[in-house]
């Protein structure tokens, strides 16, 4: 039985003139590096030669004058020296890469990260919340020597010929220089760094941990700059150069090395095959509360994840290719950012607006009114299969209406700062309730609520704690 107080190792035996190795991923907790010491010298005392990695994450040994290794007993005296360590011998079939991410399962590791973008246009660095972006070296207003990824330059000569810029056939960290780069630290499973040394195509889980990291980082900045009036702005998801996903990861400490990831983690992908997005910083209006308060919030609350999910959603729309299943996406997050919950017809148009009037009683009797009119679009879509197309409408302008709502939506949490879903519904039904909002919902003269809304079934039991 595995005892789950001790750290999971395995054991190499010697073969040949190669020596054996005795790993366990990541570094020892603290009280467990102290006694490594002391395995160290019980181990010698059993007549082996031993020394520990400089990194911090194994043993490597051999027996003195051993003609034929007894691989029993060296496991019974590795594990009598190594009491505080759970060890199993290397299963051949299994590999020490995939063996040491079974062994750190549960463990995590931070790491630093470079993910390239295509169809991004930076004219120099900036800082957005925790993430740094990076313009690409250029030569003239960003040269190699400026830029604070120099290092990953290995062309000879670079670094003294202000004119340097990446060529087409640069490959490698150097490739890198030639994009805008999203700089992040992100904490992730352990196991998935020795998982991307297994083989190339497991490389995969690691490249969309922090891809889509990456991705998450740029959501603000295309709230604030893009939409569905000019698609050809739009940036491509990161990650991806040509045909290839890359990125270069960095973990902190010296067990795990950096490593420059490359592989197609993903079958289908969207990319922008025309102008690509200029960014600004001086342009930005809501990108920076929008990475400060949602991307770079680790709360992980209800109101926090609901906004984590609307934002990405805001911005997930834009890469399906279908106008129809991107509306459709936008009305979905919609939902579930204002959760209305069982309320249905004419109540659900009145709670989805309170939110998107952004506190304007004005703009809600206007609101209400085109957004009951997507929302039969809406129906017509789901429930007979209808296209924009068949229906006469552009579907980036019905996309850009459910895009403005979503929005104003994530406005009003973020400005108004809920920070659990029942602040979120009293606002609401606050709003709906006023005086100024009564005289609009009144006029609507509906039959699916009675008046006051105070008064009306649906909301009552929608409102109970």
């Amino acid at each position: 039985m595995t005892d789950l107080s001790r750290i999971g190792a395995v054991l190499i035996h010697p073969r040949g003139d190669h020596m054996g190795n005795l790993l366990w991923p990541g570094v020892l907790p603290a009280d467990q590096a102290a006694a490594l010491a002391a395995s160290i010298a019980a181990v010698r005392a059993q007549g082996y030669w031993a020394s520990p990695f400089p990194e911090g994450d194994g043993v490597t040994f051999k027996r003195y004058g051993e003609s034929s290794h007894d691989a029993a007993a060296c496991l019974a005296d590795f594990e009598a020296a190594f009491a505080f360590l759970e060890i199993e011998e290397l299963d051949a079939a299994e590999g020490r890469a995939s063996a040491l991410a079974r062994l750190a399962a549960g463990r995590t590791i931070m790491c630093t990260y470079l993910v390239p973008v295509e169809a991004l246009r930076l004219e120099r660095p900036f800082l957005l919340g925790d993430t740094r972006f990076h313009a690409p070296v250029d030569g003239e207003e960003v040269r190699l020597a400026n830029h604070a990824w120099q290092s990953l330059c290995d062309v000879p000569g670079a670094d003294v010929d202000p004119s340097w810029v990446p060529s087409a056939r640069a490959s490698g960290t150097t490739e890198l220089l030639g994009y805008p780069l999203i700089e992040r630290s992100v904490e992730v499973p352990l196991s998935v760094f020795y998982e991307a040394q297994a083989s190339f195509d497991r490389q995969s889980p690691l490249l969309r941990l922090v891809m889509e990291d990456a991705d998450h980082a740029l959501d603000p900045i295309r709230y604030d700059l893009c939409h569905y009036r000019r698609l050809e702005y739009l940036p491509a998801k990161p990650g991806w150069i040509g045909e290839t996903a890359i990125a270069y990861v960095m973990p902190e400490g010296r067990v795990v090395k950096p490593r420059l990831l490359q592989g197609k983690p993903y079958v289908l992908r969207v990319s922008n095959n025309w102008l690509g997005l200029e960014v600004d910083p001086s342009g930005f209006s809501w990108a920076e509360p929008l990475a400060s308060m949602v991307v770079d919030d680790k709360s992980g609350d209800e109101v926090a994840l609901a906004l984590k999910a609307a934002l990405r959603a805001f911005n997930r729309a834009f890469y399906l290719v279908e106008l129809e299943a991107s509306f459709l996406h936008l009305v979905y997050a919609i939902d579930a950012l204002c959760e209305p919950d069982k309320l249905r017809g004419d109540r659900h148009r009145l709670w989805i607006s309170a939110f998107g009037a952004s506190g304007d009683p004005g703009r809600f009797a206007t609101l209400l009114g085109d957004f009951d009119r997507r929302y039969g679009v809406r129906n017509r879509i789901v429930h007979e299969g209808a296209t924009f197309a068949g229906l006469g409408l552009k579907g980036e302008e019905q996309c850009q209406f459910m895009l403005g709502l979503l929005g104003a939506c994530i406005q009003i949490f973020v400005r108004e700062g809920f920070t659990t879903r029942r602040e979120a519904a009293d606002y609401a039904f606050d709003f709906l309730t006023s005086s100024p909002v009564t005289t609009h919902v009144t006029a609507m003269a509906s039959e699916h609520f009675k008046l006051p809304l105070a008064t009306d079934k649906g909301f009552r039991e929608h409102m109970q704690p």
